[in-house]
């Protein structure tokens, strides 16, 4: 009999790539989790099904990411409901969650990891994916606002300039 810290369970994304997940990963995925049960195999005595599980709603790149993410925090227990509703203000980032994250472009794959962390029930993914977004969010727009600011500036003085120039010739009409 193998030990539970090596027993994997197979998933196949809807491209046909397959996954080898650890048992452990099946904690951070009611999903997958209920997918087992559904099917009638036991999480508990490693009874799992030899062709695996298939994702049709997940690409392979995508479960490639979440993949990763798991192992990067494959020690850690889930969160309680109670320890994510404490901590939904806190927008902190792991430096590993930022250096995975960071390398996900273009950003649309992004957009499928937070697709597929909510298809699959994911709560410390998603929340982990919710203030990663919000932390680059702020600091892209946190640099473009002189930019901002100035076309908006830029665009006033053109509409004004455009008044005086219409009121200019609005008076030499009138003359």
């Amino acid at each position: 009999m193998t030990s539970s810290s090596s027993q994997t369970i197979k998933v196949i994304s809807s491209d046909g790539n397959s996954f080898s997940l650890k048992k452990e990963f099946l904690e951070k995925a009611s999903t997958l989790k209920q997918m087992l049960s559904d099917l009638g195999f036991s999480e508990e005595n490693g009874n799992f099904p030899e062709e695996g599980i298939p994702l049709p709603s997940v690409k392979g790149e995508t479960l490639e990411w979440i993949v990763k993410w798991l192992t990067i925090h494959e020690t850690e227990e889930p969160k309680t409901e109670d320890q994510l509703e404490m901590n939904r203000f806190n927008v902190k980032v792991q430096k590993e969650n930022v250096a995975l994250f960071d390398q996900c472009f273009p950003r649309k794959k992004l957009a499928y990891v937070i697709s597929a962390a909510y298809k699959l029930k994911m709560p410390d993914l998603i929340d982990t994916l919710v203030k990663y977004t919000v932390k680059t969010l702020k600091a892209e727009n946190a640099g473009k606002l002189p930019e901002s600011f100035e076309q908006i500036y830029e665009r006033k003085k053109k509409a004004e300039d455009e008044c005086e120039e219409g009121s200019k010739g609005k008076e030499r009409a009138d003359a």
